[in-house]
Order: structure tokens, then sequence, then C-alpha cells
């Protein structure tokens, strides 16, 4: 009986030792923090005041980022930025040439094209749906923040919309009804979802991803560059991005 105590106490000693970990080895980090970098296909919304313009209809535009992640849990993570965006859009409305009286007839026989190029530092939280993403290999998520945005710089071209004459081009001013820091300067809030995938076992993941950007404040647009009241024309601006990614 003595004996089979012994043995039975050998062997519960045998399996409490090798479950424990050895002493001088630490168990592995969770990872914090990875990068990621991507690039959109824009569709801009332009909503224009149709008292002084008709409907602005959208042309191609796109935009590229690169973003910190901070993993505050596996799968709520933190995220920075920085973006540049370049859209763009056409409308008919007046042109009024330095020198020449404002006639509001209704006509709109200029054509305008706008183009912007424009830098955000969005803010954001990304939540998976999965609560262990290590051990995940697709993630659907939802994302939403808020990011500055500024714009770097703008230009159109103006044809006489009857007979498609240039009539001028240039830079222009843009500048927000309600800025923030700068005239140039405004608001604008995210929200979105996609998918990522893990590519193989590694902590690589590329993402599909559709986000709505929302302006909260309309600009102004001016027209020609260094001349007042030339257009005066306000504007509203969203977006939809419809973009690809890589996490690492």
């Amino acid at each position: 009986m003595k004996n089979k105590s012994s043995i039975i106490l050998a062997l519960i000693f045998i399996a409490i030792a090798g479950n424990a970990t050895p002493p001088n080895v630490k168990a592995p980090k969770l990872k914090r923090y990875g990068m990621s970098v991507g690039a959109s296909t824009i569709f801009s919304i332009f909503k224009v005041d149709t008292r002084m313009s008709e409907k602005a209809y959208m042309k191609p535009g796109g935009s590229a980022f690169i973003k910190y992640n901070y993993y505050a849990t596996s799968n709520v993570h933190l995220q920075v930025g920085v973006e540049m965006m370049t859209q763009s859009c056409k409308f008919n409305t007046y042109y009024f040439a330095p020198g020449y009286s404002q006639y509001y007839d209704l006509s709109y026989q200029y054509s305008h094209t706008l183009r912007t190029l424009e830098f955000y530092l969005p803010i954001t939280c990304r939540i998976g749906n999965a609560v262990d993403e290590n051990n995940s290999q697709t993630i659907y998520f939802v994302t939403g923040g808020y990011s500055p945005k500024l714009f770097v710089s703008s230009s159109t071209n103006v044809e006489n919309k009857t007979t498609g004459k240039g009539i001028w081009g240039g830079e222009t001013t843009l500048a927000y009804e309600h800025h923030f820091l700068g005239l140039q300067t405004g608001n604008c809030l995210l929200l979105g979802t996609g998918i990522e995938k893990r590519l193989g076992i590694s902590e690589k993941f590329i993402s599909f991803e559709m986000i709505f950007l929302y302006n909260l404040s309309r600009f102004k647009y001016s027209g020609r560059m260094g001349q007042t009241n030339t257009n005066d024309l306000m504007l509203k601006n969203s977006v939809l991005k419809v973009q690809i990614g890589y996490r690492f």
C-alpha cells in the first residue's frame, strides 16, 4: 500500500512539474501596436445652393493614408493617421469677370470644374467582432471618429457652356463657413465598416473597408483668384471611400 501511495504522489509531482513554466522563460507579450497603409477610391457628394447653380456632378478622385494602431484590447484599436485626398466636381453657374456687373438671370452659362487637394488627421476607434483577434482568421469590424480637414490647394477651370471656350483657369480660394483654427480648416466625422483577412499565420492583415466622411460645415467657392465676388457659391461636401489596406 505504501508503494502504491508513493507511485501516485510521484505521478502527481511529475504532472505538476510538466505544466509549470520554467523560471527563466518569460511568457510571450501580446503585440500592442501596428501600422496600416492603404489607398481609396472615393465617391464625392457635393451639394450646391440651387438658387445660384445647377447640380454638381462628381469627377474621379482618390486618397492614400498611413495609420498608427494602438491595441487597447485584442479587438479594440485606437488609431491616429495622416491622409491625403483629391476630389473634383463640375457644375454650371455664373462667372463674373472683373469690371463687369453682376446679373443673376438664372442662365448658368458657365461650367466650372473644381479640384481640391486635402489633408486629414483622422482619430478613430476600431472595434472588431472577435474578442480574441490573435486566433482569428477573418475579422469584421466597425470604425468611427473625427478628423480635422485642411484645404492644401484648389484649382478651377471655367468654360462657356454653350461654346466650350475656356474663360479662365488657375488657383482658386476656398474658405469654410464655420472654420477651425484657419479659414481653410474644417471638421468632419467618420463612420465605417470593413473586413480583415489574416495572411497565413502571420500578424499581417489585408483589409477592405467602406468609410463615410461627413463635413460639418459648408465652404465658399470664390472663383477667380485675387478677385472678390466673381462667384461666392456655397457648397456642402461628403465622401464615401472604398479602400484597401495592409496592417502589419
